[in-house]
């Protein structure tokens, strides 16, 4: 991590009305930003804030899996630790890049003020790793009381739908995190994944590792 973006973490001060969850939130983002492991893709930088504040304020943090008549929508910016836009890059910081159809969701999780959302994901093609069957995906993202928040507006996924998907697992939970927008693509056609899968496959071969 730079000089630069330490020094702008820094100087991010978590406002005293916001909850000991929001806190908890922000908290975890500054330190984030200060590791250098291969099993975390996400950095909050400080042009971020006032969107990671607004996760912290969404509410007293009920989860639902019942979604909302009218969810109040709540977009995260985010910034990478790499370019997230090169498949390359992407399919080498990936443990696993794989075609799957969604059964439906699962559950919520709270990971320290940020709202995860699972799903059942049934694999049909892998590129990059060994999945086979039915596995858990999970999104950062989800509805939060009367709330819908979207990690750059990246829309959560849909049952019946099939989507091309890069992750890395989580061993402690036993599933498969994807990067927003970039790592949950939705397959509109057959022709569409042919492209996708030869996009890929060609990516993997020349896959530059993340360090």
């Amino acid at each position: 991590m730079s000089n630069r973006i330490q020094t702008e973490m820094s100087k991010i001060e978590i406002p005293n009305e916001l909850s000991e969850r929001s806190k908890l939130g922000i908290g975890k983002a500054k330190s984030e930003m200060g590791k250098n492991n291969k099993k975390k893709w996400l950095a909050f930088a400080a042009p971020g804030l006032a969107a990671i504040i607004a996760l912290g304020i969404a509410g007293p943090g009920l989860l639902s899996n019942q979604p909302p008549e009218n969810p109040v929508i709540q977009t995260v910016q985010t910034s990478h630790a790499f370019d997230v836009t090169d498949p390359k890059r992407l399919v080498g910081w990936a443990d696993n890049v794989f075609i799957g159809k969604v059964e439906g969701q699962s559950g919520t999780y709270d990971e320290d003020g940020m709202v995860e959302t699972q799903f059942q994901v049934q694999v049909s093609e892998n590129i990059k790793g060994e999945l086979h069957g039915g596995i858990t995906v999970n999104q950062q993202g989800g509805y939060e009381g009367k709330n819908l928040i979207l990690m750059e507006n990246d829309q959560l996924l849909k049952e019946g739908e099939s989507y091309l998907f890069i992750s890395r697992k989580n061993e402690e939970k036993n599933w498969h995190t994807v990067v927003p927008v970039y790592g949950d693509i939705l397959i509109k056609s057959e022709e569409h994944k042919a492209e996708l899968l030869n996009k890929y496959y060609q990516a993997y071969q020349e896959e530059i590792p993340f360090e």
